[in-house]
């Protein structure tokens, strides 16, 4: 051969050693079958892709995706084997395949349901489907029976995921299922206790402390009610960057420290100023001009009525699109609509009672 056509085979033999692989020609075949709806064929490529010499991450990926298709093409048993099969070899897919073993339980509503969601909650606790498992579960204790069957549910799990990402859920399940049994002083001391284990980042902590305001406020605990969203909103933070570290329950917190003082303990003077850090502090909340308005109202019934028109004059200027504009120029003279105000163009009634 001559050096020319040496140099030409070598060049080829180059080309033809960079083509796919035998596990990726597999696998996009199985692809290509699974999108045409070819369930059988797609099962049959996925099959020979977790056969290949590929990384063990690749074969158990396509030995999953393989069990599926066997499944959606009628093989239940068959595709319900190669689940089975990575469940008992464990690994990154066993989670997965056991969570999909109990959707075949929860499809067919077998007897047994109930044991094979306990048996997944108690060995992948710290796994993502644990959440849905816990749900799934409680859905079942509620339907055979009553919340008591779902806190009996809960109290057999607590001590077996205890200390794994499962534990703070699986409490404030608790508190929520002592809440609706009417144990509302258990309930409440659950949520608080939530709120103390896991504190703030945690991701129970502001709904713990908002729950347990809820009970403290239904026995007239106002105070108390007050103190555990206050405890929330202490461990606000602000961003530098965009975005914002701001929870969803929190405006909600300030916003019902506000109504506390007003209509329950009947403070003015820290319902104004309950008011005016909810205005401050959450520049975006949707009631931020209805904050502004409540200011105006109790600034207005202390007598002040050139400080309330003071304060609508801001809401006008900050909110020009709101729907309490047109009140607010009816109430005050030497406020004017804003020229490119998107406001309704009269005050309804509803907003004056």
């Amino acid at each position: 051969m001559s050096r020319s056509g040496a140099l030409a085979f070598a060049v080829c033999a180059a080309c033809a050693s960079s083509g796919p692989s035998s596990y990726a020609a597999h696998f996009a075949a199985g692809e290509r079958a699974e999108t045409a709806g070819r369930h059988d064929e797609a099962a049959r490529a996925f099959d020979a892709a977790s056969r290949d010499p590929a990384s063990e991450r690749e074969r158990d990926h396509a030995a999953f995706l393989s069990g599926l298709e066997s499944i959606r093409a009628g093989d239940v048993a068959g595709g319900a084997q190669k689940l089975e099969a990575l469940v008992k070899k464990g690994g990154e897919h066993a989670a997965q395949a056991q969570w999909e073993i109990v959707q075949l339980d929860l499809a067919t509503s077998r007897p047994d349901v109930s044991k094979s969601l306990d048996a997944f909650l108690r060995a992948y606790p710290n796994d993502g489907l644990a959440y849905p498992a816990l749900e799934a579960r409680l859905r079942i204790a509620r339907a055979n029976g009553n919340e008591a069957d779902a806190l009996a549910v809960l109290r057999a799990l607590e001590p077996d995921v205890a200390r794994t990402e499962s534990t703070p859920r699986v409490a404030y399940e608790i508190a929520e299922a002592l809440a609706k049994l009417g144990k509302n002083d258990e309930a409440r001391a659950a949520f608080v206790d939530v709120a103390t284990r896991f504190p703030y980042p945690g991701e129970y902590f502001d709904d713990a402390l908002y729950r347990a305001s809820e009970l403290d406020e239904a026995k007239g605990a106002y105070a108390d009610a007050i103190a555990d969203l206050e405890r929330m909103l202490s461990v606000m933070e602000s961003s530098t960057l965009p975005g914002t570290y701001v929870r969803p329950r929190f405006p909600d917190a300030a916003w019902r420290i506000a109504i506390l003082y007003r209509d329950k303990l009947r403070d003015s003077d820290k319902a104004l100023a309950a008011f005016e850090r909810y205005e401050s502090a959450f520049p975006n909340a949707t009631r931020r001009d209805e904050a502004m308005w409540q200011e105006a109202k109790i600034i207005e019934a202390s007598g002040d009525a050139s400080g309330a028109c003071s304060r609508l004059t801001k809401l006008v200027r900050s909110e020009p699109d709101s729907r309490y504009v047109p009140c607010v120029t009816m109430r005050c003279a030497n406020v004017e609509r804003p020229k490119d105000s998107h406001a309704p163009k009269r005050c309804h009634a509803y907003i004056l009672r």
